[in-house]
């Protein structure tokens, strides 16, 4: 891979690329043996250009092909169908995000179980999340007066989600059960839409995927109060975690992942994954997902196996304490 300066403006294009369907922005179509990886979210979202970039390195390493197919649709229910459905050969694998373990708590008819007709393969990418609010909508100085705030008068903050079962509903769910009070939160269809109602006002505050609002606190149009990681963040050394404010709950990552079908054999598990993990060591690759917002994820197979039913676990009870009916 060739070398040299990466920004925002290197990551804005690789998006347009995957979203025009530019060459280079997906693999040329392999033999029947190519191994398709299911991206169950439109292209241009970090999601999908997470996969395209580390896919190349995978295939590469595994001396496979790797065809990347956009299945969206359902809030990422009809991708992953695809693959719960797939044989357990290697050749059908989802590239996808925390919502998956997310989805039955808040969407009806999802058609497969998250956890039990999935192997678990390896997490490449955390996403940082950080509460934000219109610049010139909200005049709280700090965290602390704003968390004070919301708790005295709930009804004046509405919060955005980008979609059900995204990190920003079930942090606002979760807040709003260690405030003890309930919030509006509004699911919308991304988080583009989100984020623009937020600079404009028609919606009040939003844990949102850093990479997607990091220009928009460097430019002004919105502020940034708490992260939601578990330690600060590069990218915003003065912002403090919600561990800091004193909610040590309140830990919430977006991070995305690769998984099989149901009975994936373990030395495939074991081939990608270690391919992966080499991949997401690469200090360019490093360089590239840090201008998305993104930082790598090195851990075991068996790490991912025991956080996706962890993590499944906490959601519903986030989503039934705070009275979220699927839709």
């Amino acid at each position: 891979m060739a070398t040299g300066s990466w920004g925002r403006r290197d990551a804005l294009h690789l998006a347009a690329a995957a979203a025009i369907g530019l060459p280079g922005a997906a693999h040329a179509q392999g033999g029947r043996n190519a191994a398709r990886l299911i991206v169950p979210y439109a292209p241009g979202g970090t999601t999908d250009v997470t996969a395209r970039l580390l896919s190349n390195r995978i295939a590469e390493g595994l001396g496979q092909t790797w065809v990347i197919e956009n299945r969206s649709g359902a809030n990422g229910a009809i991708g992953a169908q695809e693959v719960a459905r797939a044989a357990p050969d290697g050749l059908s694998l989802l590239y996808s995000n925390e919502v998956h373990l997310v989805l039955k708590f808040v969407q009806r008819g999802v058609p497969f179980d998250a956890v039990a007709d999935f192997t678990p393969v390896v997490r490449t990418v955390r996403i940082p999340y950080v509460l934000v609010s219109g610049a010139s909508h909200n005049r709280q100085p700090d965290a602390k007066a704003l968390l004070a705030a919301v708790r005295l008068n709930p009804n004046r903050f509405t919060f955005a989600g980008s979609t059900l079962g995204s990190v920003g509903q079930l942090g606002a769910a979760a807040l709003g059960q260690k405030l003890g009070t309930e919030f509006t939160i509004v699911a919308y269809r991304g988080s583009g839409p989100a984020v623009n109602d937020l600079v404009s006002g028609a919606v009040g505050l939003m844990f949102a995927p850093l990479g997607a609002v990091q220009p928009l606190i460097e430019g002004g149009q919105l502020k940034a109060f708490a992260v939601t990681a578990k330690e600060r963040v590069l990218l915003l050394p003065e912002t403090p975690t919600m561990v800091e404010l004193g909610y040590p709950e309140m830990i919430f990552d977006g991070w995305t992942g690769i998984w099989g079908p149901r009975g994936l054999p373990a030395d495939k598990v074991a081939a990608i994954h270690d391919v992966t993990a080499h991949a997401l060591r690469d200090a360019e690759i490093v360089k590239r997902l840090a201008a998305l917002g993104c930082a790598p994820i090195l851990e075991s197979s068996e790490d991912f196996r025991r956080l996706t039913e962890l993590e499944q676990a906490r959601n519903g009870e986030i989503i039934r304490a705070a009275g979220i009916r699927p839709e």
